[in-house]
C-alpha cells in the first residue's frame, strides 16, 4: 500500500533558521541552528506546474516507497497546479513546496515539508538558483546529486520546438526535401503527445540551457540526471560538463512514467550511475507495445573535451560534406518534423566514412559514454541499436539563420566548429 505523501510534518528547526535570517539585522544574538552534514544530498526538482502535475505526484509516491537513505538527504522540490485543473486528484497544497524524505529511528519513512514557497515559476533561473541554495543550507553534504524533471526540448531555443515549424506550409527554414522526409503530424497534432514529456515548461515559460547553466552557478554535482525529453544531446552535456561528473539523459523522448524512482534513487546514492541508466532501461524493457520505449545513457563528463577535440578534426576536414549528407541514413531521435536531433556518432561516421578522424572520434566517444541502452523504439520511431551511441547532435542542414546564430553560442560549437 502506498504511503500518503500529503501527511506532512513541519520541521521546526527550518522555521527557526528562517526566523533567525529575518532578525539577523537586529541586536538580538540568534541561537545557532546546526544541520548535520551527511555523505550525500540528492535533490529531485519537479517542475510540474503544467500538464505533468499528476505524474509528478505519482512520482513522489514512488520515491517514498523506494530507497530512502540513512546517511544522506533525499530532497524533493515540486511545483503544482490548482486543484481545479485535476478535479479528481487530491491536491491539497497548491504552492511550490520542498520535502525532506528520511528514515526515523524506527526505520519508518517520514516526509517533512521543509518549506512552502510563494507562487513562482520553477523554470526561471532565479527559482532554480533559490532552491539549490535552500537545499544546501538545510541538507549540507560532502557531495550532491541533481535530478531535473519536467518537459524538455533539448538544446533548441525556448519556444522554438512548439512554434517552429508549425506546419510544412509555413516553415520557411525547412526545405521542401526535408518537409518530404519528415512531414508534420496529421493536422499538426502529435497523436502521442500525451505519452511524452517533450528542460522545463510552466505558464508558457521555458528555461534555456544557458539560463540553467547560470542558475547552477558554482555548484558542482556528482551527477545531473535529466528526466525530460531530448536532453541527451552533446550540446547540453558539453555545456554542463563542468557542473557534474556524470550526465544521465535520453537522446529521444521520455514517457510520462518517468524514471523508476523506486529503484534508481538507491543507485544515485551509491554512486553507480551506470546502474541508474540500466534501471531506467529495465523498467521500460519490461513493458510491451509502444510503452516499451526508451533511450538512456550515462556520460563521464571529464572525457567530453577529448570528444570535442576529435570532432574538431572531423569538422575541419569534412565540414563541407554536411550539405551532401543523405539524412535518411542517419539515425534520428525526433518524431515528425522536429528535425534537430540525430545520433552523434552516426552523423560523424556518415560525414567522414572510413577515415582515421572518424575512427578516432568513435574511440573518444566510447570512452565518454559509460552506459547506453535502448529498447529500439520510441513510440512509432525505430531506433537501430547498433547505431545508438548514447548522445544526439544537431546537423546543420538545411541552413537556418535563427538556429545557426543560437547554436553558435554553445561551447560545443565554439570548440568543434561545426558551424563557422
Amino acid at each position: 500500500m502506498k504511503k500518503d505523501f500529503f501527511s506532512f510534518r513541519m520541521v521546526l528547526s527550518v522555521v527557526a533558521l528562517l526566523c533567525l535570517a529575518i532578525i539577523s539585522c537586529s541586536k538580538v544574538e540568534p541561537k545557532e541552528v546546526v544541520f548535520e552534514e551527511k555523505d550525500k544530498t540528492v535533490l529531485i526538482y519537479l517542475a510540474a506546474n503544467n500538464n505533468l502535475c499528476a505524474d509528478a505526484f505519482e512520482n513522489i509516491n514512488r520515491i517514498t516507497n523506494g530507497y530512502v537513505p540513512t546517511d544522506g538527504y533525499l530532497i524533493v522540490y515540486c511545483s503544482s497546479v490548482r486543484p481545479s485543473v485535476y478535479p479528481g486528484y487530491p491536491v491539497r497544497d497548491t504552492l511550490p513546496f520542498i520535502l525532506n524524505i528520511y528514515k526515523d529511528k524506527k526505520g519508518l519513512t517520514q516526509i517533512d515539508t521543509l518549506m512552502s514557497f510563494n507562487v513562482m515559476n520553477s523554470v526561471s533561473k532565479s527559482s532554480l538558483s533559490k532552491i539549490l541554495k535552500f537545499t544546501k543550507s538545510v541538507a549540507p553534504a560532502r557531495e550532491y546529486g541533481l535530478v531535473l524533471w519536467s518537459h524538455g526540448t533539448g538544446w533548441v531555443p525556448p519556444g522554438y520546438y512548439s512554434a517552429n515549424p508549425k506546419s510544412t506550409a509555413t516553415a520557411s527554414s525547412l526545405s521542401s526535401r526535408t518537409a518530404e522526409l519528415w512531414p508534420a503530424p496529421p493536422g499538426g497534432v502529435d497523436p502521442y503527445a500525451h505519452l511524452v514529456k517533450s528542460f522545463g515548461e510552466e505558464a508558457g515559460v521555458e528555461m534555456s540551457i544557458f539560463d540553467m547553466k547560470e542558475a547552477l552557478g558554482d555548484n558542482h554535482f556528482s551527477f545531473i540526471a535529466m528526466d525530460a525529453c531530448l536532453m541527451g544531446g552533446i550540446e547540453t552535456a558539453y555545456e554542463l560538463r563542468n557542473h557534474c561528473d556524470y550526465y544521465i539523459s535520453s537522446a529521444a523522448e521520455i514517457l510520462t512514467d518517468s524514471f523508476p524512482y523506486e529503484t534508481v534513487v538507491e543507485d544515485m546514492f551509491k554512486g553507480d550511475y551506470n546502474a541508474v541508466a540500466k534501471d531506467v532501461y529495465d523498467y521500460y524493457a519490461a513493458k510491451s507495445g509502444i510503452y516499451r520505449s526508451v533511450t538512456i545513457s550515462t556520460v563521464k563528463t571529464s572525457e567530453l573535451e577529448s570528444v570535442a577535440s576529435a570532432a574538431k578534426a572531423v569538422f575541419d576536414n569534412y565540414r563541407d560534406n554536411i550539405a551532401d549528407l543523405n539524412m535518411t541514413k542517419i539515425q534520428r531521435y525526433f518524431r515528425y518534423n522536429k528535425h534537430w536531433f540525430y545520433d552523434l556518432n552516426d552523423f560523424v561516421q556518415n560525414l567522414a566514412t572510413g577515415t582515421p578522424e572518424a575512427e578516432n572520434f568513435s574511440t573518444a566517444l566510447n570512452r565518454a559514454v559509460t552506459a547506453k541502452y535502448t529498447t529500439g523504439l520510441m513510440i512509432d520511431l525505430y531506433i537501430d541499436v547498433n547505431k545508438f551511441s548514447g548522445l544526439s547532435s544537431y546537423i546543420d542542414k538545411p541552413a537556418d539563420t535563427e538556429l545557426e546564430s543560437y547554436y553558435s553560442r554553445y561551447e560545443w560549437n565554439r570548440d568543434t566548429g561545426m558551424i563557422k
